[in-house]
């Protein structure tokens, strides 16, 4: 007996390469094409937002039946992938800090820029200065910029403001602006970005702020769904970085922690031992820490473009972790400071060349791996059926050009729920 037809809404059709990503080799990071879960010629269906098929463009006709008035997207024979996971970001904050960077073409370093003021702190002084709708309107603007890049889902992070209200009033903006952009928008609380210059003097009482008000508040509130901290020399110690996470925990908000960036500390250790759903940058990573996350499951999630642009040379060891089994992402940490750009596809190319990434990993760092590091991966990062319809149809006929063609932007047609959003 013939099973019935699957009505659609929306189909996409001749994709010389349907990049799935929905091979099981994605449960880490494969090597070859194989866990790409590549389709040639193929075709995909979705309905109410929903993908309900994926196979091959000739089997189509005999296994889906269009809806009245559906779409119908010819993608031409290029390559088709799913929507970007965009799994680090500090996407809202105020003014910039272009002089920084020239202080740091002149040799400046990152420690010795932030010692004169500069840094996070002087992104959080131009913040909390900066009116409610400059913060809204900026930020939409950077998330515009990442949806023509192809980000499709987008963790966006506070940090910049550093009091109760201006945290909260950041995780506000976030909740605001998910309603009028197209993106997926996932918060995270990172009141423990660095100490403000009201607490140098007592680091442990904005801890104290941090634990007992910012956290329950946004909590409580909904603003938020992980708890970040930066566990490094002059932000916070793993004493303070353990008790904000474990906070976080208790109030409902998985933890995430920027580690191991530029020291090394037992950051990576911390992060599997509070059960963290991701570690970020380990650029300084030892291999106790390593074999920590593998042994946790935590996704190490690496930031090349921050390295590249602090003028940095020593970058996250990819080869290492993927070979120990830790599941890698990438990201672009965009964030006025140490990675002023929204071109994720960037960070493909960057961590191809001096993180000795293959292809087949960068796609899969950049959609499902990305996915599983803000706990969504059984929504978005791959094409299959009961995911999100979040889909990419590149300007290329083949996936190995992704890191190869770099500096551009090889996203022709961006779909998020099933509808063309760019």
């Amino acid at each position: 007996m013939t099973p019935p037809l699957i009505t659609a809404d929306f189909v996409v059709r001749h994709a010389g390469e349907l990049v799935t990503c929905g091979a099981p080799a994605t449960a880490t990071a494969g090597t070859d094409d194989a866990a790409l879960g590549i389709i040639e010629d193929g075709a995909l269906a979705a309905a109410d937002g929903r993908i309900v098929w994926v196979g091959r463009d000739a089997d189509l006709a005999a296994a889906v039946a269009l809806a009245p008035a559906a779409t119908t997207l010819d993608a031409r024979g290029r390559v088709v992938m799913p929507g970007v996971v965009e799994c680090h970001t500090h996407a809202v904050f105020g003014g910039d800090r272009a002089g920084e960077f020239q202080m740091r073409v002149r040799g400046w370093s990152y420690q010795e820029i932030a010692a004169a003021g500069g840094g996070i702190m002087s992104t959080v002084l131009a913040t909390r200065a900066a009116s409610r709708e400059e913060l809204f309107e900026r930020g939409r603007l950077h998330l515009d910029r990442l949806l023509r890049y192809g980000a499709t889902t987008v963790e966006v992070k506070s940090g910049y403001g550093l009091t109760l209200e201006d945290e909260l009033r950041i995780l506000e903006i976030y909740r605001d602006l998910a309603e009028v952009v197209s993106q997926t928008l996932v918060p995270t609380l990172l009141g423990a970005h660095t100490v403000p210059a009201e607490y140098r003097g007592d680091p442990y009482g904005y801890v104290d702020l941090v634990v007992n008000e910012m956290i329950p508040r946004a909590a409580d509130r909904g603003l938020a769904r992980f708890c970040d901290v930066f566990v490094e020399e002059g932000a916070f110690t793993l004493e303070q970085a353990r008790r904000v996470l474990e906070a976080g925990v208790a109030h409902g908000l998985r933890p995430k922690a920027h580690v191991d960036q530029l020291t090394g500390g037992g950051g990576a250790e911390l992060a599997a031992a509070v059960g963290a759903v991701s570690a970020d940058h380990l650029d300084h990573v030892s291999d106790a820490g390593i074999a920590a996350l593998a042994a946790a499951g935590v996704t190490a999630v690496l930031l090349p473009g921050a390295v590249f642009f602090l003028g940095a040379s020593e970058y996250a060891p990819a080869r290492r972790l993927i070979d120990a089994g830790v599941r890698v992402a990438l990201s672009t940490d965009f964030n006025p400071g140490t990675c002023y750009t929204e071109n994720v596809f960037l960070m493909g190319t960057i961590a191809s060349m001096q993180m000795k990434m293959t292809a087949p990993e960068v796609i899969l760092a950049l959609t499902l791996n990305a996915a599983h590091a803000i706990g969504l991966a059984d929504e978005v990062g791959s094409l299959e059926p009961g995911k999100r319809a979040d889909i990419l149809i590149l300007d290329t006929t083949d996936h190995l050009t992704i890191p190869y063609h770099w500096g551009i932007n090889p996203v022709a047609t961006v779909i998020k729920d099933g509808k063309v959003v760019a």
